[in-house]
């Protein structure tokens, strides 16, 4: 990574419009709520954010945004305004579930996160995040899955942190892991900071896609995340 690096970051996978955009060592950062009116002026408020750094969309070195799993609109959103600024640009793109995002948030541990995808089901998954978060992002330790949370069980007996908001949806969820739930942030939510945290690290190894390759991710729909074993 560049000390002149620019980047920018979406995340709108949950109820709240996240960008965050860097330059250098300088990290400006913009939220709002509810999302799907927030999108409306999508490009302004990434434009501001980088007018603040003294830069503009033509600085861009790459753009990064949350994949999802999560709200179908706001993941589309985000996967089209990356796809469009990174073919203006040529630039590439770092696709980062929005999941290993919100991991990242909790800081240090062992979490398991569970959202809310509506009609009875849930996006679940595992992440490990260190305790020197710059040196790897979180590590999936279960893959992401859509799962019926009326039955589902994480794997292991190691002790976690809940996220998300299925762990309020649906009450059987923490009764069934009463014995390894060591806190519940059910209103934590993804944040584009903690994005490009993950992303700068995928953008200095080369982990990118084209702007082709910048889709959604749509557990159940479209073919989820490749296994992972245990750790």
């Amino acid at each position: 990574m560049t000390d002149n690096c620019c980047a920018l970051a979406l995340e709108a996978s949950s109820d709240r419009l996240s960008l965050a955009a860097r330059r250098g060592t300088r990290l400006e950062h913009f939220e709002a709520t509810p999302a799907r009116t927030a999108t409306a002026d999508l490009y302004g408020h990434a434009c501001r954010l980088l007018g603040i750094l003294g830069a503009d969309l033509a600085d861009l070195d790459y753009v990064a945004f949350g994949c999802g799993p999560g709200s179908f609109t706001g993941v589309r959103l985000a996967a089209a305004a990356a796809q469009a600024l990174a073919y203006a640009r040529g630039i590439p793109v770092c696709r980062v579930s929005s999941l290993a995002v919100l991991a990242a948030g909790a800081g240090p541990g062992l979490h398991a996160i569970c959202i809310d995808a509506r009609m009875g089901r849930a996006y679940a998954a595992l992440y490990r995040v260190g305790g020197q978060p710059a040196r790897g992002g979180p590590v999936p330790v279960m893959a992401e899955a859509l799962v019926d949370p009326a039955a589902f069980t994480f794997p292991g007996d190691e002790s976690f942190d809940g996220l998300g908001d299925a762990w309020q949806v649906f009450p059987a969820l923490p009764g069934r892991h009463r014995s390894r739930l060591g806190g519940m942030r059910p209103d934590l939510l993804p944040s584009a900071r903690d994005l490009l945290s993950i992303a700068d690290l995928d953008f200095a190894a080369g982990r990118t896609v084209p702007p082709a390759g910048a889709l959604p991710e749509y557990l159940g729909q479209m073919p989820a995340s490749r296994p992972v074993k245990p750790e």
